[in-house]
C-alpha cells in the first residue's frame, strides 16, 4: 500500500460546500429532490467535476450517472464507488452527497498522482435513493438490478402528477446506457453513519458488514366525510380516528418482536384538513426494517392485520399494499477485508457494524461483491438540516475508499 497517497480533503470539502449552494434549506440544509431542477443542477454540477477529471460521463433510462476513468486491461470490469446527489426535503450537506463526491475525489487524486489502474474505475450517482417525490426509494439501483420494470420506473408519478419519464427527460439526465453494458468488478458506498455509534465509540471509520432488510406498506383506511357539529359520536365512520389507532397499534407490534425491530410511520395524509369535518380517507406509509427476513415477514403480517382490524373498530376500511420489499443482505466478504486491511494500514480507529439505514449498496450486492464505509455524523443527526460530518473524518473515509477501491483495481 502506498501510505503517502492521501486524498485532498480540502477540495473533498469545497465540493461538499460548493453543491450546498445549491437548493439551500436556511443555513445549514439542503432540498433537492429527485429530477427537480436543483437535482439537475447539481447533476449538471457534479458532471463537469467529472468531465474535468477525464472521465467520459454517461446516463441510462433512470438517470443514473455512470462517471469512468479507463484501465490498462479493456477485459477487467469496473471498480465501482459512489451513492447519490438526491435530498430529503429538509436534508443535510452529507447524506449521500459524501458518497458521489468521495468516490470522485478518489480518482483526482490518482490522476494527480500520475497513477493508472489495471481495472476501470467509476463514479456513480444512483438516481432517487431517498424516495421522497418519486416512489419507491433506492430506484435508480433497484432498476439498475432487475427490481424495478421499465413501465413501473417510467409511470412513478410525483404528487403533482408529473410522471418520472417527464421530469428526467425536462432536466437532460435519461440516458440510453443498459445496465448490461456496466460490467463490475466490486462496488464501493462510503456514508455517513446516520447513526450515533461511531460517534460514540470515539471510532473514525466504520467497516459495514450488512443491511437489514426493509418493507414499505401503503395503507388506505376509508370511512366517511361527515359534519364534525351534528355527526354523533356513535355514528361516525372516522378515518382519521381509526388511522391513528393502527399507527398506534402497529408500534406494538413492532415491539413485540425485540430490540431490532423497527416499525415506523412517517408519512400520514388525512384526504381533508378542515377542522369541523370528520375525514373520510387517511393514507399512510409503514416502514418495517429488521436484519432476519422471516421476522420482516412476521411483522409485515402483524402490521397488515392490526391497520384492518383497527380501521373496522371505527367501521372504516382498510387496504394494505406492499410498495417495496428489500431483503437483508450481507457484504461481501473480500470487499469487506479490503476496507478492513486499509483501515488499519493507514491506522484509523475503526469497527465493524451493520446499516440500519437503507443503501442503494444493498441492492448492487445482489449483482457484484460490495460493501459499505461509514464516517461518523454529529449525534447521530441525518435527515436533518443540522447533519454534519467533519471535514476530518470524511478525508479519513475517502482515504479508506481510495485503497480499497485499488486493492481491487490493481
Amino acid at each position: 500500500m502506498r501510505r503517502n497517497l492521501t486524498v485532498n480533503g480540502d477540495r473533498l470539502w469545497q465540493r461538499h460546500m460548493a453543491l450546498a449552494e445549491i437548493g439551500p434549506v436556511g443555513e445549514t440544509g439542503n432540498c433537492r429532490l429527485s429530477m427537480s431542477k436543483e437535482d439537475g443542477a447539481a447533476r449538471d454540477l457534479f458532471a463537469r467535476w467529472c468531465r474535468d477529471a477525464g472521465l467520459s460521463v454517461q446516463s441510462d433510462r433512470a438517470g443514473n450517472m455512470v462517471a469512468i476513468r479507463p484501465g490498462t486491461d479493456p477485459d477487467r470490469g469496473l471498480v465501482a464507488a459512489g451513492s447519490h446527489l438526491d435530498t430529503q426535503p429538509h436534508g443535510g450537506r452529507f447524506d449521500g452527497i459524501s458518497g458521489v463526491l468521495a468516490a470522485l475525489e478518489a480518482i483526482e487524486t490518482l490522476n494527480d498522482a500520475g497513477i493508472e489502474t489495471k481495472a476501470p474505475l467509476a463514479v456513480i450517482n444512483w438516481t432517487n435513493e431517498e424516495g421522497v417525490r418519486f416512489a419507491p426509494g433506492l430506484m435508480g439501483s433497484s432498476w439498475f438490478v432487475g427490481e424495478l420494470t421499465d413501465d413501473a420506473l417510467d409511470a412513478s408519478t410525483a404528487s403533482d402528477g408529473t410522471t418520472f419519464a417527464a421530469e428526467a427527460e425536462k432536466i437532460g439526465w435519461r440516458g440510453e446506457l443498459r445496465p448490461d453494458a456496466v460490467e463490475m468488478d466490486s462496488f464501493f458506498e462510503l456514508h455517513i453513519e446516520q447513526g450515533p455509534v461511531l460517534e460514540r465509540a470515539g471510532v473514525q471509520v466504520g467497516i459495514v458488514t450488512s443491511v437489514q432488510g426493509l418493507r414499505w406498506l401503503d395503507v388506505i383506511v376509508t370511512g366517511m366525510d361527515a359534519h364534525a357539529g351534528t355527526t354523533p359520536l356513535d355514528a361516525r365512520r372516522d378515518a382519521l380516528l381509526a388511522a391513528a389507532a393502527a399507527v398506534q397499534a402497529i408500534n406494538c407490534e413492532g415491539r413485540r418482536e425485540g430490540a431490532d425491530a423497527r416499525v415506523s410511520v412517517g408519512r400520514f395524509l388525512p384526504a381533508t384538513d378542515g377542522p369541523s369535518t370528520i375525514v373520510g380517507e387517511v393514507r399512510f406509509v409503514i416502514d418495517i426494517r429488521h436484519p432476519d427476513n422471516a421476522v420482516l415477514g412476521r411483522l409485515e403480517a402483524a402490521c397488515k392485520r392490526a391497520s384492518i382490524e383497527a380501521a373496522d373498530r371505527y367501521g372504516c376500511v382498510a387496504t394494505v399494499t406492499r410498495r417495496i420489499a428489500v431483503p437483508p443482505r450481507d457484504f461481501d466478504a473480500g470487499c469487506i477485508d479490503a476496507v478492513q486491511q486499509a483501515a488499519d494500514a493507514l491506522g484509523f480507529s475503526n469497527m465493524q457494524l451493520p446499516s440500519g439505514a437503507l443503501h442503494d449498496a444493498s441492492n448492487i450486492a445482489a449483482i457484484a461483491p460490495t460493501s459499505m464505509i461509514f464516517v461518523p455524523c454529529r449525534n447521530g443527526i441525518s435527515h436533518n438540516i443540522d447533519e454534519y460530518a467533519s471535514p476530518e473524518d470524511l478525508a479519513a473515509g475517502c482515504n479508506v475508499l481510495l485503497h480499497s477501491m485499488l486493492s481491487r483495481a490493481g
